[in-house]
């Protein structure tokens, strides 16, 4: 076919010549200029042309949309009229006042832009990726497609050019319906094996073996005899937001996907309130994450960026569960310390796995279950029953709007 049409133009004139026609000789000279122009476009269009996709940060929280710009630069004399970008987008990713379209050569849902860029030019484009759902998203490949002056003939390139974003859950402040109620259990205990430098307690007698710097120099100095520095007890105690995301009865694959975002939504805010607090906090849900063993696990602990590593983990778990809840409750002895309290955040009767939380309750690690839902109700009545604490949680009027999570009796 490419062979066809290089040869129709000159074959036009030579017949133009052949006959004395000179309006033939003209079309001919009219075939090999547009035939040669998109054969230019076809060897070179694609040279020095780069396309550059740029996120300003690649998680963000639920409401908070990221800042998307798209860039074609030309680098090359020859100008580019026609420039189409596909560039592939995953299930769910929404740009704001943009239409994802099906690609027509790949199949792909995709994000299609289109440019004319002149010799040496630089273009951007500005959009917003929408954060309206947690979950993790992603854009590419990419596919670039030239063509010539007339729209016509091209050429495509595929880049394997991938970048991904993770949208975190709502975060919200714990508000307490009754103040004789502490959410995640006592977050103070009087003893500990543990303790904590930041509570001085005084001096006692140098004990061959303290470290140099539990020495206390100055009342060492001022009394003439080595003492060393005395500490109280640690009094942060360890929880662990154990999530249940299965929501509805009978076979674990189906799921109300919306009120499993409360539940997030609730994890997340729970997990906040702890940490802000002064206790270690952890995360664990059966459901599918990144994790090969089918179910997520953060263990306990305090610091500034444990909430970050939480919400990093909700925003990555899948609305189904991957596996019964029980399953996970009788791995958590294995992995944390006695004495962790473990909230149970649910929202479905907790009766298929009561036999595990009651063992876990009499092996010392205190249970707290959190009903949220339209069974809230019934999941506190029945964790009471079998003498566990519990309380009810709400977020109203729903887990988007709401300006709190509500804890109570």
């Amino acid at each position: 076919m490419t062979r066809a049409r290089l040869a129709f133009g000159p074959a036009l004139v030579l017949l133009g010549i052949a006959v004395a026609a000179p309006e033939i000789v003209l079309v001919g000279l009219l075939a090999v200029f547009v035939v040669g122009v998109s054969e230019l476009w076809t060897r070179f269009g694609l040279r020095g042309l780069h396309y550059e996709r740029t996120m300003l940060r690649d998680r963000t929280v639920f409401g908070d949309d990221i800042p998307l710009d798209l860039a074609i630069w030309n680098d090359k004399v020859l100008p580019v009229p026609w420039v189409s970008v596909d560039d592939g987008a995953s299930k769910g990713v929404v740009v704001r006042d943009e239409e994802l379209t099906v690609s027509p050569f790949t199949g792909w849902v995709a994000l299609r832009s289109r440019w004319s860029v002149g010799w040496y030019e630089r273009v951007v484009r500005h959009l917003m990726l929408a954060a309206d759902h947690r979950g993790v998203y992603s854009l590419g490949p990419v596919r670039v497609t030239v063509a010539d002056l007339f729209g016509q003939g091209g050429v495509t390139a595929d880049h394997d050019d991938r970048g991904t974003y993770l949208v975190r859950p709502r975060t919200l402040p714990v508000r307490m319906a009754s103040q004789n109620y502490v959410p995640a259990g006592d977050l103070r205990t009087r003893h500990s094996l543990f303790e904590d430098p930041a509570l001085f307690a005084g001096v006692r007698p140098y004990h061959p073996g303290d470290p140099i710097r539990r020495v206390h120099w100055r009342a060492t100095a001022r009394t003439g005899i080595p003492v060393s520095k005395r500490f109280d007890p640690s009094r942060l105690q360890n929880i662990l937001v154990a999530l249940d995301v299965q929501v509805m009865s009978g076979t674990v694959w189906t799921n109300d996907e919306e009120l499993v975002e409360s539940l997030m939504v609730a994890a997340s805010s729970m997990a906040r309130h702890a940490l802000l607090e002064g206790a270690s906090c952890g995360l664990a849900a059966m459901a599918l994450s990144r994790a090969i063993s089918g179910f997520a696990m953060l263990a306990p602990r305090a610091g500034r960026d444990q909430l970050g590593s939480i919400a990093d983990l909700l925003g990555r778990l899948s609305v189904a569960p991957s596996a019964p809840f029980e399953h996970l409750l009788v791995r958590l002895p294995q992995s944390l310390a006695v004495g962790t309290t473990i909230v149970v955040i649910t929202a479905r009767d907790p009766e298929p796995y009561m036999a595990a939380l009651t063992r876990l309750d009499r092996s010392g690690y205190p249970v707290q279950v959190v009903g949220m839902g339209p069974n809230g109700h019934d999941a506190v009545s029945r964790a009471r029953a079998f003498g566990l604490a519990a309380m009810t949680g709400s977020l109203t009027p729903d887990w988007r709007t709401s300006d709190a999570l509500v804890l109570a009796s």
